[in-house]
C-alpha cells in the first residue's frame, strides 16, 4: 500500500468562513504543518493567519496536565483578541488535555484536527496505527474518537518523547531521527497497520522518512490535509462562488517542497526569533518572511498587535523582537 495521504474532507470546518482570520497555536514549530496546509488549501487572496509557536516552554508532551491547560488557556486568550475569526488547536497535545475547557472561554470557534481525522480512519481502515506525544497517547485521545465512530476498530497508539525535540533542534534529517524512527516503524509493522496516523503536528515534517522505514506498506495520514480540505469544501459548498477560486477538484490536495509557501501569515514565537526561522526553514524548505519574537508574559496582554506587525513587515524598520526575510 503506498505511503501517500489520503485525502477525504468531512463537515469539520464549518465555522470557518470564505475570508477568515484563522488563528492557530502549537508548543513549538510542528503548528506549521497545519498553517502551510491551510494557506496552500484555501488561498492565500482569501485568508490571513495568526500563529503562535510557544517554543520557550516546548515540549508540551511531557508536562503536566494543569500546565498544558494554562498554557492553551492563555495562548487562546491572546490569540482571541488578534482579530481571528476563529482558533485551530495545532497542537494535539493541548487539544487532548484542554480542548474542551478552552472552547467554553474562547470568544471565537475552536477547532482541533481529531474529529475530521477519526471520520476518516474509521470509514476506510481497520487496523490503524497513531504516532504521537506521550501526553496524546495517554489520553488515547485518537482511539476514542475513532471508538466512537466504530468500536470493531483495533488503533494501537505509540507515544514516540524523542522526536519532537529533535525536530526542533532541527535534526529532521539526521542518524538520531533515523534511529527513532525506526524503533516506531518496526513496531508498526509488527502490528501490521494498515494507516498511521501523524498524531503529532510536528510528525509531517520526518513523513518522507517515516515512510522510506515503512517500506510503502502503510497510509500515512496527516490530519492537516484532511482539516484544510474540510474547511475549503465547507466554503465551497456555503459560497458556490468560491469554489472556481479554491479548486476544489483540481488543486493538490497535499502541500509538497516548492509547491506553495506559507502566506499572509503573522508568525510569533515565545522563544528565539532567528532560531525559529533557521529550524523551520530546514522543515519547510524555504524561509519564512519574518518571525515575531513575543513573551510569556506579553501572551497576557489582550490589545491587537498585528496591525503593527503589519507595518513592520511592508517596512525596512525591525524592532529587537522581529527577524525579516532574508534570502
Amino acid at each position: 500500500m503506498s505511503a501517500n495521504k489520503i485525502h477525504q474532507p468531512d463537515g469539520t470546518g464549518d465555522a470557518i468562513g470564505q475570508g477568515a482570520r484563522i488563528g492557530l497555536f502549537d508548543s513549538g514549530l510542528g503548528g506549521l504543518s497545519v498553517l502551510r496546509q491551510l494557506s496552500h488549501r484555501l488561498g492565500a487572496s482569501a485568508h490571513s493567519f495568526v500563529y503562535v509557536g510557544d517554543t520557550a516552554r516546548c515540549p508540551y508532551g511531557d508536562r503536566s496536565a494543569g500546565e498544558i491547560s494554562h498554557f492553551a488557556s492563555q495562548i487562546v486568550h491572546w490569540i482571541s483578541n488578534q482579530t481571528v475569526d476563529s482558533i485551530v488547536i495545532a497542537c494535539n497535545t493541548s487539544a487532548s488535555v484542554s480542548g474542551d475547557e478552552v472552547r467554553k472561554t474562547a470568544n471565537v470557534p475552536v477547532i482541533d484536527l481529531f474529529s475530521v481525522t477519526a471520520d476518516l480512519v474509521a470509514s476506510q481502515f481497520n487496523r490503524i496505527g497513531v504516532i504521537a506525544t506521550s501526553t496524546t497517547v495517554k489520553r488515547k485521545a485518537f482511539s476514542k474518537a475513532i471508538h466512537e465512530r466504530d468500536s470493531h476498530k483495533s488503533v494501537t497508539e505509540i507515544a514516540c518523547p524523542d522526536l519532537v525535540p529533535l525536530i526542533e533542534r532541527g535534526l529532521s534529517e539526521s542518524k538520531e531521527m533515523d534511529a527513532a524512527l525506526k524503533k516506531y516503524a518496526d513496531k508498526l509493522l509488527k502490528e501490521n497497520t494498515e494507516a498511521v496516523i501523524l498524531g503529532c503536528t510536528h510528525f509531517p515534517f520526518v513523513e518522507a522518512a517515516l515512510a522510506r522505514l515503512l517500506q510503502d506498506r502503510v497510509q500515512l495520514i496527516d490530519p492537516a490535509v484532511l482539516l484544510a480540505n474540510s474547511i475549503a469544501k465547507s466554503i465551497a459548498a456555503a459560497n458556490p462562488q468560491s469554489a472556481l477560486a479554491l479548486d476544489i477538484d483540481t488543486r493538490p490536495s497535499a502541500y509538497t517542497n516548492g509547491q506553495a509557501r506559507i502566506s499572509r501569515s503573522h508568525i510569533y514565537t515565545t522563544g528565539d526569533p532567528a532560531r525559529f526561522r533557521e529550524t523551520a526553514k530546514i522543515c519547510l524548505g524555504y524561509p519564512l518572511d519574518t518571525v515575531n519574537g513575543i513573551t510569556v508574559d506579553e501572551l497576557t496582554m489582550t490589545s491587537p498587535v498585528i496591525s503593527l506587525v503589519e507595518h513592520a513587515v511592508n517596512t525596512t524598520t525591525v524592532t529587537p523582537n522581529m527577524v525579516p526575510a532574508t534570502t
